[in-house]
């Protein structure tokens, strides 16, 4: 190797290498911060981050879909039940399963707000 190009080396042992590379922090290691989950950074408390909460777990369209599903249950059980159903519960039934099925599909292509921890 040519003098002038040595210019942008470092000569050091490998134990050197070793105590410096030991020094640097690991990037991916997460820092414990002693508080639960639901705690906010700032010591604002739970009612702080439960709307985050909220959101990412869907809570509520996951409740309004449960409700539905309840719904289109009792409905179409009292509905096989009539001896003789006139066209007022056909279209009772009707608008419920079509109401059901647009709901349904909001509900499956939305997605859960994003939040970026601080």
């Amino acid at each position: 190797m040519a003098e002038g190009k040595r210019e942008n080396f470092v000569e050091i042992s490998l134990e050197e290498y070793e105590e410096l590379k030991a020094q640097i922090p690991d990037p991916d290691e997460e820092k414990p911060s002693g508080k639960p989950w639901w705690h906010a950074p700032d010591d604002r408390g739970w009612i702080w981050v439960a709307p985050e909460y909220f959101s990412r777990w869907r809570l509520f369209p996951r409740a309004f879909i449960s409700m539905y599903i309840y719904l289109l249950f009792e409905v179409t059980v009292w509905f096989m039940a009539l001896p003789d159903p006139n066209s007022q519960q056909a279209g009772l039934v009707s608008v419920i399963v079509g109401a059901g099925a647009a709901w349904f599909g909001l509900y499956v292509n939305s997605t859960s707000t994003e939040f970026k921890d601080k």
